[in-house]
C-alpha cells in the first residue's frame, strides 16, 4: 500500500494552495484535514465570501484507480442522497505523482466521529436516522456499472472467516456508498462524505459495515439492527455482516482500529454459531 513521503506531503500542502488559487478561492487559516494515510488533504476556502470545501488527492501516476479517482464526480448522478455538491475539478500530474483537486459545497456540520469506529456516545435524532435511510435508499435505487465490491473478494473473505461454511455467492447486488463509517457521516444533519468507492456491492453492505464500526457502542449497533433489520437478517444479511466483520478484522490485523477486534470476534461467533476461540485459531487473530 503506497503512502506519501514527507516530501510528498509537503508538496500536497503546496498543491492545495495552488489549487485554491486555480479555483479563484482564498484559503482559510486553521487546521486542514488529512485523509487516510495522508493521501488526501482538505480544508475550508472561500469564494467571494462564501464557504467552500477544497480537497486534493495524490497518488503515483502508475497507481491511479480510475474508479476511485472519479468516484466523487460520478456520484453526482445519485438523486436524493444527502452529499456535498461538486462544483469543480482539476486533474494533473507532476514529479511522478497525479493530483486531483475537487471544489465542493461546504457542509457546516462536522463528522459524527473523528475516527471510522464510534468510540464515544452519541445522540442521533429521529430525523438523522430518517435522513440516513433516505440517502441509502437513493443510492440503492441508482443504476450503475461501477463496482464497489467484487465477488472474488467476498469469496476470499468468507472462506477465511467461516472455513467454507458460508456460501459466498451474492444473490442481490445494489449500488452502495462503499465506505460508510462514522467519520463519513455528519450530525446533527445527516450528510454522507467521501463517495470515491461507491458502486455495486452485496445488498445491505453499507448497513453491515456501519454496524460493525458501531460495536464499541452497543446501543448504536442495536439501533442499526432494529432500523435496518430487513437488510441484516436472512441468508443475505448474515452473509453481508460476516463479510463486513472479515473486512474489519483484516484491517485490524494491519493495525487499523485494533480495539474493534474483540467485539468483531464476538459478532463472528454469533453469526457462525461457533466459539470465538475456534474462529480466532482459524484466522490467526486473538480471540475476544
Amino acid at each position: 500500500m503506497w503512502e506519501p513521503s514527507e516530501a510528498d506531503l509537503q508538496l500536497l500542502h503546496e498543491v492545495f494552495v495552488r489549487a485554491a488559487a486555480e479555483f479563484g478561492c482564498r484559503t482559510v487559516d486553521g487546521a486542514r484535514a488529512e485523509g487516510w494515510r495522508g493521501r488526501t488533504l482538505g480544508g475550508k476556502v472561500t469564494v467571494n465570501g462564501s464557504a467552500r470545501w477544497l480537497r486534493v488527492v495524490v497518488t503515483p501516476e502508475d497507481r491511479v484507480s480510475e474508479k476511485l479517482w472519479t468516484g466523487n464526480e460520478s456520484a453526482q448522478v445519485i438523486a436524493g442522497a444527502s452529499r456535498p455538491g461538486l462544483l469543480g475539478v482539476r486533474d494533473w500530474a507532476e514529479e511522478g505523482l497525479r493530483f486531483r483537486a475537487e471544489l465542493s459545497t461546504f457542509v457546516e456540520d462536522g463528522p459524527v466521529s473523528v475516527t471510522p469506529e464510534l468510540q464515544g456516545t452519541v445522540r442521533l435524532s429521529e430525523s438523522w436516522w430518517k435522513g440516513l435511510e433516505m440517502s441509502l435508499d437513493a443510492v440503492a435505487a441508482t443504476p450503475t456499472d461501477r463496482v464497489s465490491v467484487r465477488q472474488d473478494l467476498v469469496n476470499r473473505r468468507l472462506e477465511w472467516i467461516s472455513g467454507g461454511r458460508i456460501d459466498p455467492a451474492v444473490a442481490v447486488w445494489k449500488a452502495s456508498h462503499g465506505d460508510l463509517h462514522w467519520a463519513n457521516l455528519t450530525a446533527p444533519a445527516c450528510v454522507l462524505f467521501d463517495w470515491e468507492g461507491w458502486g455495486l456491492a452485496p445488498a445491505g453492505w453499507d448497513v453491515a459495515v456501519l454496524r460493525a464500526y458501531s460495536l464499541l457502542q452497543p446501543s448504536v449497533a442495536a439501533e442499526i439492527t432494529d432500523r435496518f433489520s430487513g437488510l441484516l437478517t436472512g441468508a443475505g444479511g448474515r452473509q453481508a455482516q460476516l463479510f463486513a466483520v472479515a473486512e474489519l478484522l483484516m484491517a485490524g490485523s494491519r493495525g487499523d482500529h485494533p480495539e474493534l477486534t474483540p467485539p468483531l470476534m464476538d459478532l463472528a461467533s454469533e453469526l457462525l454459531d461457533e466459539p470465538a476461540e475456534v474462529i480466532a485459531r482459524r484466522v490467526g487473530l486473538p480471540a475476544a
